[in-house]
């Protein structure tokens, strides 16, 4: 067993100390080369993708992760959205693979012209219902049709639609582009998945694997692990977390498991949910590089 170890523990904190999160999810991604890249010196990206159901249609959404710790910072206070019909989709609503390429294309080189000609933050996308939606954020909204009609003229395929809205707070970045707890969670078991392979690990073989929950009393911690009984997880310690005042329990439980993300998320997903039934919340999960 290797000694290189892979967590999303640091998940935990993005509901306990807010303040505290950005530096200490980014040390743990950066241990798993995976790495903020600069645009500008104001924008970091971590751009990531997962699936919903908007209007209870399937869509996927991507967006720059990292602007939750930095959206409000800005004075990037008007949400501007381009809305592109597909020429022809799938069953589901979704691009052909030929007109995803070039859906693609134009989404890097709008990106780029809309952030050369009016200083806009591209915070994300969504994809579905036969549309893709560009969602972006700008100071002033001043000349900007403009700007994206002259843009347009390289793509005269797409009869686009525009929106737009203030939102100060960035209320569509938020409560609707940014991913629930869990499949912010299911994001980053991804990416643990696909560090541990990179690195050798075999899927296949037991690991030792251990998941931290957080509770707000010591009754529902209790409660979990009565709940947990027959299930195949090992109880490992419970402790109290002085600083933290809102889910100040703490439990830390085990499993000997395979690595593949099928098996990983099942695993999360059976915690997190049992969790969330005694008023507590899931806070990631760590394991060690197995070869042999």
């Amino acid at each position: 067993m290797s000694a290189k170890k892979f967590t999303t523990k640091a998940l935990s904190t993005l509901r306990l100390t807010e303040n505290n999160f950005s530096v200490k999810l980014c040390a743990s991604l950066c241990s798993l080369c995976l790495f903020f890249l600069p645009v500008s010196s104001q924008v970091l990206q971590d751009w990531d993708f997962y699936f919903t159901n908007i209007d209870d249609k399937p869509a996927s959404v991507g967006l720059n992760l990292s602007l939750h710790d930095t959206a409000r910072l800005t004075d990037k206070t008007y949400c501007l959205w381009i809305i592109i019909p597909f020429q022809q989709s799938d069953s589901l609503g979704f691009p052909l693979e030929k007109e995803n390429e070039t859906l693609n294309k134009l989404e890097d080189e709008l990106e780029n012209f809309l952030q050369t000609k009016s200083q806009t933050i591209y915070a994300g996308r969504t994809t579905g219902k036969g549309e893709r939606y560009f969602y972006f954020y700008s100071k002033s909204l001043d000349s900007i049709d403009v700007f994206i009609e002259d843009f347009f003229k390289n793509y005269l395929q797409y009869k686009y639609k525009l929106g737009q809205r203030y939102d100060e707070n960035w209320t569509l970045y938020f409560e609707f582009l940014y991913p629930s707890p869990l499949d912010l969670q299911l994001i980053y078991n991804h990416r643990i998945v696909e560090a541990l392979t990179e690195n050798g690990d075999n899927a296949d073989l037991p690991h030792h694997i251990d998941h931290w929950l957080n509770f707000e009393k010591k009754k529902d911690l209790n409660d979990f692990i009565k709940a947990l009984t027959g299930k195949n997880f090992t109880i490992e310690k419970d402790t109290v977390d002085k600083v933290n005042n809102i889910y100040p329990y703490t439990l830390q439980v085990s499993e000997e498991n395979k690595t593949d993300l099928e098996t990983i998320d099942n695993s999360v997903l059976q915690l997190f949910e049992l969790a969330k039934k005694h008023n507590g919340i899931y806070g990631g999960w760590e394991t060690f590089v197995v070869t042999e």
